[in-house]
């Protein structure tokens, strides 16, 4: 019996890699069409305690351990797509290690591109071979760290021959053996907020005050004025993408930068911006963005600093020790 099943296992897990293998000529012939997944009917994993019973969890391993040897060997690799849904006791790093896959092969085709997002309870869809799959659409819709891998990739992306996959209705380009570089690693594991200027001193706090220019009116502050001498350096608190960049009558040169999941930081009354922080440009956290000045309408030299979360500003000490 025990042979039997044993057959019966090898005889469909040969079967999927044909699958697959049909699939991926096709694409790499034509390039016409990406491969189709979709996350509802992907084989479900049940559980990662018992792998000698949970056939879809054995017949996983025995594909990711092919695809390895595939990959070692120089051969094509050719990933299917498994779900698990999330327990209370995972997170991304133990689900990468007890499928001994790489947590950045399956984090941009479940949608995470923090390692402090929520994913309990969450099904996430999990590739057989290791590689980074590269979203194909427009910047403009992109995360930083999806932009960043994109950017970094623009000669492997100009290559056609590289296996594409819509996932969800979304379209990626599958590099097998690739994974995050230095970088790239930082931002998805970038969870903490920087200080965006160093030795400074409170002048005005977030809330309502009194109007510097006429202290017979109150006003609501959006920010937290960080006082310093002129052309201090100035940091990014967070890493991101440069959303804009300008000069007004009240703030100033200013600086705002988009850091993904509906937060942005604002930076304004600078003497200088950074040539390297242009309009779409990825930004690390703590990097140099700018020189702190009195540009705009301002009673001294100060870093006017913001913080907006899904169109509304907050207090930026809930972020940091400001």
């Amino acid at each position: 019996m025990q042979k039997n099943k044993a057959c019966l296992r090898s005889a469909l897990l040969a079967a999927v890699f044909l699958c697959a293998a049909a699939f991926a000529q096709e694409e790499r012939a034509g390039q016409s069409s990406a491969i189709i997944v979709q996350k509802s009917k992907a084989p479900q994993i049940n559980s990662l305690n018992v792998r000698d019973k949970d056939f879809m969890l054995k017949q996983f391993d025995d594909e990711v351990e092919q695809n390895k040897r595939f990959f070692i060997s120089g051969n094509d690799v050719f990933p299917s797509f498994y779900a698990y849904t999330v327990n209370n006791d995972d997170d991304l790093f133990n689900l990468a290690a007890r499928f001994c896959i790489r947590y950045d092969t399956f984090c941009l085709i479940n949608g995470i591109t923090g390692a402090e997002e929520h994913i309990k309870g969450k099904t996430l869809l999990l590739p057989s071979a290791d590689g980074i799959f590269v979203p194909l659409e427009e910047s403009k819709n992109l995360s930083s760290l999806e932009f960043l891998l994109q950017k970094n990739r623009l000669a492997l992306l100009e290559d056609t021959r590289h296996l594409r996959y819509n996932i969800d209705g979304k379209d990626f380009a599958f590099f097998p053996g690739e994974k995050f570089t230095t970088t790239e690693r930082a931002f998805f594991l970038d969870t903490s907020m920087q200080l965006p200027v160093k030795n400074y001193r409170i002048s005005s706090r977030y809330g309502q005050r009194a109007n510097p220019f006429n202290g017979a009116k109150t006003q609501f502050h959006r920010g937290v004025d960080m006082a310093v001498p002129e052309g201090s350096n100035v940091f990014a608190c967070k890493s991101g993408t440069v959303k804009g960049r300008g000069e007004s009558s009240v703030y100033g040169k200013w600086l705002q930068i988009d850091h993904g999941r509906g937060m942005t930081s604002f930076y304004a009354h600078l003497s200088s911006i950074q040539e390297s922080a242009k309009k779409g440009a990825v930004v690390r956290a703590g990097e140099l963005i700018a020189k702190s000045g009195s540009t705009g309408q301002v009673t001294g030299p100060h870093l006017h600093f913001e913080i907006w979360l899904n169109g509304k500003s907050v207090d930026p000490a809930a972020y940091g020790n400001f």
